[in-house]
């Protein structure tokens, strides 16, 4: 009896937590966070927020606050309405940057890469072949994150890139430099149409058991 009582107990407090769980993630999603799966069906986007992000990685999505200098933020695409880009806030309002190849300065002042991280291979969606790319770990604004170059870029991006960012307009950049989808591709974008940063990692494409990619904080 008294082991059926502690059962019940059990029981009882195990369906308790739950609904306290369950009450509130409904009120995150209501109110602060949005669950979005990295998309798949655009070789660009997929290659472009390489190495932090991969296609078919489930986030989550932060929507308090305004994003700042240096943060990955999620935003409506300029040029194809109900799809989106992925940047990494590196101008904003008033600010003059310059993208020479894969390094950015911003007011003259250089965004510094800290140390190298592993390199990696993708496939070039035109010609199908394998291309390795150097990563870096880079520091804007306070935060640290991966950025990837080519080692020999070709010479079509020699050429510097260079503009002031209008007033309520941020600039964003891809965290892949060679494969970018970024304001050198669309030009800056509305401040207020980026206001959801991309928070957290719950798994990769591969599933729960890929343990590096897993329940990982995005930076």
């Amino acid at each position: 009896m008294y082991h059926r009582a502690r059962l019940k107990t059990i029981f009882r407090l195990i369906l308790w937590i739950t609904v306290a769980l369950a009450a509130l993630l409904g009120i995150l999603r209501a109110t602060c966070i949005r669950l979005w799966t990295m998309p798949g069906d655009d070789a660009l986007l997929s290659l472009s927020v390489m190495p932090t992000l991969e296609a078919g990685d489930e986030l989550v999505l932060w929507r308090v606050g305004i994003p700042g200098f240096g943060e990955l933020v999620e935003c409506p695409d300029p040029e194809a309405p109900g799809r989106f880009v992925v940047g990494r806030i590196l101008g904003e309002p008033g600010d003059t940057v310059v993208v020479d190849r894969a390094y950015i300065t911003v007011n003259d002042k250089g965004i510094s890469s800290r140390r190298a991280c592993p390199k990696f291979s993708v496939i070039d969606p035109q010609t199908s072949e394998s291309l390795e790319l150097t990563c870096e770990v880079e520091e804007a604004g306070g935060i640290e994150y991966a950025r990837a170059r080519a080692s020999k870029p070709p010479v079509s991006m020699a050429a510097p890139f260079r503009v002031k960012v209008p007033d309520g307009n941020v600039f964003l950049a891809s965290d892949n430099r060679y494969y970018h989808d970024d304001s050198r591709d669309f030009g800056p974008m509305p401040k207020t149409s980026c206001q959801e940063r991309v928070l957290f990692r719950l798994w990769s494409a591969r599933g729960w058991f890929d343990a590096p990619r897993r329940l990982t904080f995005i930076h």
